[in-house]
């Protein structure tokens, strides 16, 4: 029986061993009472857990749906940013490529005004007409007057593009 791995002791063991000693029947009978409260126990804590998993699993639950709804709030706002963001993008482009453009305009207006006041710097010692001189000074004056709303449209343009480039700084 020992080999078998059976006690050796019964139950009728038992019952003779609380009959002799009524301390002994005590003793048994308040380790089954600790043994029944702690089942008890074990089942409450047991029950408990599982409720509060439940809980966590539910508030888990709300709160991805929660972060998911604000998730999608945060990425329409981001867009919304870099809608922003693009468009003052393409506007300093445009500012940009029309200040190339005007530049280059402007550019070839000094190099015409340069080679006309050439031009009449030199007629003292060729024969130009007094008339043909007028035209030339009145074609520079023209010029001249073509050349500053022009000068003033790059200044403009330049202002526009800084100030293009410091509110898209705010916007990063």
């Amino acid at each position: 029986m020992v080999l078998a791995g059976c006690s050796p002791y019964g139950p009728e063991e038992l019952d003779r061993l609380m009959k002799e000693d009524p301390d002994f029947k005590l003793m048994v009978a308040t380790r089954d009472q600790m043994s029944q409260q702690m089942r008890l126990i074990k089942d409450d804590l047991l029950a408990k857990k599982k409720g509060m998993d439940a809980q966590v699993g539910k508030l888990r639950q709300d709160y991805d749906t929660f972060a998911k709804s604000q998730n999608v709030k945060i990425e329409k706002f981001k867009a919304v940013s870099e809608t922003n963001r693009n468009q003052l993008a393409q506007e300093i482009q445009t500012a940009a490529a029309r200040l190339k453009d005007k530049g280059q305009e402007l550019r070839r207006y000094e190099e015409i005004m340069k080679g006309w006041k050439g031009l009449l710097k030199n007629s003292k010692s060729t024969e130009i007409s007094s008339r043909d001189k007028q035209k030339w000074e009145e074609d520079i004056l023209r010029l001249e007057e073509k050349m500053r709303p022009l000068k003033e449209v790059i200044e403009e343009l330049k202002i526009q593009i800084r100030l293009k480039k410091r509110k898209l700084s705010f916007l990063r």
